[in-house]
């Protein structure tokens, strides 16, 4: 691995107006930089996203960076400023939320139209145990396999209202479990920037 001195790298900052010189920095930091952001979210697609927004960012303030910094650092602090900018949008915005959460349960609702992340089954599997026995019975039949109200009433002996009670709480349960689970929080965000696409 090629390692830039202090004065190739000061030199490189003050040439970053030019087209080489930003991309061999991006040559010599975006994998190390990617590495950090797979770490920081979980999710390659994120990762290469925010990687990609840290290297406009760079270019975009080129005329600014002071060349005797150190740009490793301040391409670390940046990317890691973007994920975190992320996560408080999320955690501000009750829409965003609820939108994350619906995609969520609704890719369960779907099982054959692909395969989920592990990480994300794990989630939804560690949620649903948080269910007394006839709520987890009623979400599973309902959101996971994609019966009605009434055909789950039929299985489960019980009232279409009882089946509408249980689905309700146990959404509930899984909503709040799924937003407290803050070292699962890049799946959420994964889930929602795959919803971009």
């Amino acid at each position: 691995m090629h390692v830039l001195s202090s004065i190739d790298e000061r030199e490189l900052l003050i040439r970053l107006g030019e087209e080489t010189a930003f991309n061999t920095l991006y040559d010599l930091y975006s994998n190390r930089i990617y590495n950090r952001l797979l770490k920081l979210t979980q999710s390659e697609q994120l990762a290469d996203e925010l990687l990609q927004d840290t290297f406009v960012i760079l270019w975009n303030k080129r005329d600014t960076i002071n060349p005797d910094l150190s740009i490793k650092s301040w391409l670390y602090k940046v990317a890691e400023n973007e994920v975190y900018q992320l996560y408080r949008k999320i955690a501000r915005d009750k829409k965003l939320q609820e939108h994350i959460v619906s995609t969520f349960l609704e890719s369960y609702s779907h099982t054959e139209e692909g395969i989920y992340l592990k990480e994300s089954q794990e989630l939804l599997d560690k949620a649903m145990d948080q269910l007394s026995p006839q709520r987890r019975q009623a979400f599973k039949l309902c959101r996971l396999d994609g019966m009605s109200y009434q055909q789950a009433a039929e299985i489960m002996g019980v009232s279409t209202s009882t089946v509408s009670n249980h689905l309700v709480q146990a959404t509930s349960i899984v909503r709040k479990y799924i937003f407290q689970s803050q070292e699962r929080m890049a799946i959420i965000i994964s889930l929602l920037m795959l919803q971009k696409y």
